[in-house]
């Protein structure tokens, strides 16, 4: 894995930092003559969709302090969006168009800070800054987005999902199945799709329903594991998106136990999952083998179909399976054949 240059990752920082201050919404004012009066108006962007608001008389000193910081924040996003394509011609991983207007729609909804966490190759996409290495898969293309709902805590007054992602494509709507009290999952006419999903709990697999955003979400076995540690990454579209996914190492080890999960019919998105993981692996053990190790050996000790399914991705991708131990890699990212007693390596101090 090439490590990316400090000069990128001191961009990326800057982008990170920069978008976690809430500045307010960048957009373009507006003034309106009406009966010899001057009413302000704010329009700002939400995916394809152009939102219009009305600020009020335009010589109220309250109106006048919100312009000043449209204005602010509009000056701001531009230079955010040199840095964001600073960072795209630096080879970082970018979003595309359909899948950065549906994560544009949902951080401006507030989605990602009261909890809901993308996962999924859309989430893989935004490690780069975080890991500073470049990540080959990160390249994948991706024709969904899969979101947990697992953290998610809403608030009295949600918006309908459904309408959220109409501003993002008007041709968002709902995919039905029989037995659905509300949909899990949501299709527009290209074919892009957005899933929900939640952890499964004990008892059955009933879709967990969201009522305040209208949507049901799919319990899935081992989901827990991803959402419990996160953390805010950028989607590296417009002037960047704040979005909340799963911490690398929790992803990765997370992609080594649903690779095993996976129906036979579904040979390509195992293989991308023990992709992402292999890579993810290569990354930590040059900087944190420790941390590795002891996110194998927590997930390991959740039970033995955890142990098991680790084991067995280890084991196809050439590493030793055996409990405590993982083999560096050898030159050129190639993976120790099965037995080589060259690729084990105990972690340091033990």
């Amino acid at each position: 894995m090439r490590p990316i240059p400090l000069n990128l990752m001191t961009l990326y920082a800057d982008l990170l930092q920069s978008l976690t201050l809430d500045d307010g919404p960048a957009g373009s004012i507006a003034i309106k003559t009406v009966k010899k009066r001057k009413y302000a108006y704010v329009t700002t962007k939400d995916g394809r969709a152009r939102v219009e608001k009305y600020l009020g008389l335009a010589d109220d000193p309250k109106v006048q302090h919100q312009i000043a910081r449209v204005r602010q924040a509009a000056e701001r996003a531009k230079s955010l969006k040199s840095t964001v394509s600073l960072l795209k011609r630096g080879r970082f991983p970018s979003p595309s168009l359909p899948l950065g207007r549906v994560l544009e729609v949902l951080a401006n909804a507030g989605l990602f800070k009261r909890g809901m966490t993308l996962v999924g190759t859309a989430a893989y996409q935004t490690y780069a800054g975080v890991l500073g290495h470049y990540a080959p898969a990160a390249a994948l293309m991706t024709n969904d987005a899969d979101l947990s709902v697992a953290e998610f805590v809403p608030t009295e007054e949600e918006e309908d999902i459904e309408q959220i992602l109409k501003r993002a494509d008007p041709t968002f709507a709902p995919v039905w199945q029989t037995e659905d009290k509300l949909p899990k999952v949501f299709r527009s006419s290209n074919g892009f799709a957005v899933d929900f999903l939640t952890r499964a709990t004990r008892g059955g697999r009933t879709p967990a329903l969201v009522t305040s955003l209208g949507l049901a979400a799919t319990p899935l076995s081992f989901q827990e594991f991803p959402v419990e540690e996160t953390i805010e990454t950028v989607a590296l579209y417009g002037s960047g998106v704040l979005v909340r996914v799963p911490t690398p190492l929790r992803y990765g080890v997370h992609k080594l136990i649903v690779a095993q999960r996976r129906q036979s019919q579904a040979i390509a998105k195992k293989q991308k999952d023990l992709r992402q993981a292999q890579e993810l692996l290569d990354i930590f053990l040059q900087i944190d083998e420790d941390a590795l190790q002891d996110m194998l050996d927590a997930a390991r000790g959740r039970g033995p179909a955890w142990k098991s399914a680790i084991n067995a991705s280890l084991k196809e991708l050439g590493r030793e399976a055996r409990q405590g131990w993982l083999p560096v890699p050898l030159v050129e990212n190639k993976w120790p054949a099965k037995g080589a007693s060259q690729g084990r390596a105990s972690r340091r101090g033990r």
